[in-house]
C-alpha cells in the first residue's frame, strides 16, 4: 500500500505569526533602547544645562548653574561702559550706565537656560534637547538697572529745564495807582514719559541709547488779561468814598476816602481759575482793628445790691457787643463789589457779635436769696504821707467793691484795678526800693494793704490762691506769713490772683474806714472748712536801730527814716476740706522777711569838728 503525506495547510500560518513576533520583539527592543537613551540622556543633564543652549552667544549647554554663570561673566560683552544720553534743546546730559547700576540679570538668564528640556514632561523635553541639539537654542539677555538712580538722574535733567510759569499780578504802587505785573508762560519736562523711555533704552540690549527730554509749555494760573480785569473792577470799587456804619450805635458813622480804600484791597484767586479784588489786606483789618474800641460794648455782669450785712437785690446784666473784624470785611468787599459808574457812595454797616456777661440776671436772681457772708479780713492802718493819707489804700478798694468773681474764674488785682495813675487820685507813697523803704518812692505807695487784706478774705474763705509773694520784711500790721505784696514795673509785675472754684458767683464788698479797710466776700455756701496752722518761724535775727545826727532838722527834732524791722523765716499750713472732709486744697506758705536795721535822725545846731588825727615823726634813715 501506498503512503501519502497530507497537506493540511498549518506551516505558513505559524511562520507569518514568528515573523511578527520577531517583528514586534525587535520594535520593543528598539523602543526600550531609545527610552533608556533618553532617560540617561536627561539623568546625565538634569543638574545642567543641555546641550546647544546659549545666551547672549555664549554655549553654557552641558555646565551646572555655578559653572554657567561664571561663563557667562568672562565671556560676555560689558554693558556697564558708554552712558545714557538724555537730550533736550537746552542742552544735553550723559549719565554713565555705571552711575546708573546698569548689569546683567544673571538670576533669570540662568533660571530661563536651566529650563530648557527640565520641564517634567519627558517628550517634551526630548523634544527641546533634540532641538537644542540640532539647531541650538538661545535664551535672551536680560538687563539691570537701579530705578532710584534712573529717577534722580531724570528729575536733575529735568529740574535744569523746568521752568514756572509766572502769574499775573496786579499791586497798588507807590503813586497810589494799580498797575500791572505781566504773565510768563513756563516749561515743564514730562518726567514719567522720560522715565519710560530711559527704561527701555537701559534694559533693551542694542536699544537706542539716547533719550528725548521734550518740553511742554506751562500757561500761566493768572493771565495778563485778568489782572487787567481785575484792577479796572478794584478801580470801580474805590472811585468813590466809603460811609461804615454800626446798626446798634447810630452816632457812629465814618468816611474811607477813595485813596485810603485802595491801600486795603488786596487780589486773590477765586473758584474756578478766576483773578479779583477783595477788602481782605493786612492794612484793612489794622484799620478795622482800631475801630474796635469805637462800636465795642464790654457786657456788664449782673451785681448784688448789699443792706444791712447781706444781699438784699441785683443790678441787672447787659450784654455787650464785639466787632466782628472777618465778616466786616466780607460784608465791605461785597458791597464795593457791587459799585457800577452810576452807583451813589456806598455805606456798609459794620458786623458785631453779642458777647454774653458772665453773671447773667436770671442767674443771679435764682443765686442772689441764698448768697451769705462767706470770707472777711480787715486791716488796720495809719493814714500819712508814706499811704497819701489813705488814698492809695481806698480808692483801690472803692474800685473793687461791686466786682463779681464768675464760677470759675479768676480774681487778677491788676485786671481790675489798672494802672494807677495820678489823674485817678492815687499819690506818691511808700515803697521798698533796694531793701530800704522810700516814703513817696511809688505811685499808689501803700496799696499793698488792699491787695493783702483781699488776699486774707479769700484765703479763709477756702477758695484757690494763685499769684502771691511777701514784702521784702515783715510789716507788722499784716498776720505773720501772710502778706500779699503787689507791685508794678516796666515789663514786670507782681500780681496777687484767686479763683473761684465753686459753682457759684463771688461778690467783693469793700469797705473803707478811718484808718481801716475791710473786704467781704459773698456768695452761696459752699460748705467748706478752712484751717490755718500757728507760723513756724525759724532763723530769727534782731535788727538794732542807729542815730544820726544832722543839721537839716532843728535842734532836738526826729526823724524815723528806716524802722527797724527784725528778719526770720515763716511757714504757715492751709488746709480746705469740704463738707464730707475730703481736702480740697492744702499748701503751705512760706515767706522769708529781711532783716532791716532802723535809722533815726536827730537835729542839732551843728556837728562836731572832727579830731585832729595822730602823725607819726619820721624815722631817720641811715
Amino acid at each position: 500500500m501506498t503512503a501519502e503525506t497530507a497537506d493540511l495547510g498549518i506551516a505558513q500560518p505559524i511562520a507569518w505569526r514568528r515573523a511578527v513576533a520577531a517583528f514586534g520583539i525587535t520594535i520593543l527592543v528598539a523602543a526600550a533602547t531609545v527610552i533608556g537613551f533618553a532617560f540617561g540622556y536627561q539623568q546625565a543633564f538634569a543638574a545642567r544645562v543641555v546641550p546647544g543652549v546659549t545666551v547672549g552667544g555664549v554655549s553654557i549647554g552641558g555646565l551646572d548653574r555655578a559653572a554657567a554663570e561664571a561663563t557667562l561673566r568672562a565671556r560676555l560683552p560689558s554693558v556697564t561702559s558708554g552712558a545714557l544720553l538724555l537730550r533736550s534743546s537746552g542742552g544735553d546730559q550723559l549719565v554713565p550706565f555705571s552711575q546708573l547700576g546698569r548689569s546683567y540679570d544673571y538670576g533669570p538668564m540662568l533660571d530661563a537656560a536651566m529650563a530648557v528640556g527640565h520641564g517634567g514632561d519627558l517628550p517634551a523635553d526630548l523634544a527641546e534637547d533634540v532641538r537644542a541639539l540640532v539647531r541650538g537654542e538661545p535664551v535672551a539677555v536680560r538687563l539691570t538697572y537701579s530705578s532710584a538712580a534712573l529717577r534722580a538722574a531724570v528729575a536733575s535733567a529735568a529740574a535744569g529745564r523746568d521752568a514756572s510759569a509766572a502769574d499775573a499780578v496786579a499791586v497798588l504802587g507807590s503813586d497810589g495807582r494799580f498797575t500791572v505785573r505781566p504773565a510768563a508762560a513756563g516749561s515743564s519736562i514730562d518726567q514719567r514719559t522720560v522715565l519710560a523711555a530711559a527704561a527701555r533704552a537701559l534694559s533693551t540690549p542694542g536699544a537706542a541709547e539716547v533719550v528725548d527730554l521734550p518740553a511742554s509749555a506751562v500757561p500761566p494760573a493768572i493771565s495778563t488779561a485778568q489782572a487787567e480785569a481785575a484792577i479796572a473792577a478794584a478801580q470801580q470799587m474805590t472811585a468813590q468814598p466809603l460811609t461804615l456804619r454800626v446798626a446798634s450805635n447810630t452816632a457812629f458813622s465814618m468816611t474811607v476816602a477813595p485813596a485810603t480804600l485802595r491801600t486795603w484791597v488786596t487780589f486773590v484767586a477765586t473758584p474756578g481759575g478766576g483773578y479779583a479784588p477783595s477788602i481782605a489786606s493786612a492794612a484793612a483789618r489794622a484799620a478795622l482793628a482800631q475801630l474796635a474800641s469805637k462800636v465795642s460794648r464790654a457786657p456788664a455782669d449782673a451785681t448784688y445790691l448789699l443792706g444791712d450785712g447781706k444781699v438784699v437785690g441785683v443790678l441787672e446784666s447787659h450784654t455787650g457787643a464785639e466787632l466782628d473784624v472777618d465778616t466786616s470785611l466780607q460784608t465791605i468787599s461785597l458791597v464795593l463789589a457791587s459799585q457800577t459808574a452810576d452807583s451813589p457812595p456806598p455805606m456798609a454797616q459794620l458786623a458785631m457779635t453779642s458777647v454774653a456777661p458772665a453773671l447773667t440776671t436770671d442767674e443771679a436772681r435764682k443765686t442772689a436769696p441764698l448768697m451769705t457772708l462767706i470770707g472777711s479780713w480787715t486791716t488796720h492802718f495809719i493814714p500819712g504821707i508814706s499811704n497819701y493819707w489813705g488814698k492809695n489804700i481806698s480808692i483801690p478798694a472803692a474800685t473793687i467793691d461791686g466786682y463779681v468773681v464768675a464760677p470759675g474764674a479768676w480774681f487778677d488785682f491788676w485786671k481790675v484795678v489798672g494802672m494807677p495813675t495820678l489823674a485817678e487820685g492815687y499819690g506818691m507813697g511808700g515803697a521798698i526800693i533796694n531793701g530800704h523803704t522810700e516814703e513817696t518812692g511809688a505811685i499808689a505807695g501803700g496799696i499793698c494793704s488792699t491787695s493783702t487784706t483781699l488776699f486774707n478774705a479769700a484765703l479763709r474763705a477756702g477758695y484757690e490762691i494763685g499769684d502771691r509773694a511777701n514784702h521784702y520784711y515783715y510789716i507788722s500790721r499784716y498776720p505773720v506769713g501772710l502778706d500779699a505784696t503787689v507791685a508794678m514795673g516796666t515789663g514786670w509785675e507782681q500780681d496777687m490772683t484767686w479763683r473761684n472754684d465753686t459753682a457759684y458767683p463771688v461778690l467783693i464788698h469793700a469797705i473803707n474806714g478811718p484808718g481801716t479797710v475791710t473786704f467781704q466776700l459773698f456768695s452761696v455756701n459752699p460748705h467748706r472748712t478752712v484751717t490755718l496752722s500757728t507760723p513756724i518761724v525759724k532763723n530769727y535775727t534782731y535788727a538794732t536801730t542807729q542815730y544820726v545826727k544832722v543839721t537839716t532838722l532843728k535842734p532836738g527834732q526826729v526823724n524815723q527814716v528806716e524802722y527797724a524791722s527784725n528778719g526770720f523765716d515763716a511757714w504757715v499750713t492751709r488746709t480746705v476740706t469740704d463738707a464730707t472732709g475730703t481736702v480740697i486744697h492744702q499748701e503751705t506758705y512760706y515767706s522769708h522777711y529781711a532783716t532791716v536795721n532802723g535809722l533815726i535822725q536827730v537835729g542839732v545846731a551843728s556837728l562836731p569838728s572832727p579830731s585832729p588825727s595822730a602823725s607819726s615823726s619820721p624815722s631817720p634813715k641811715p
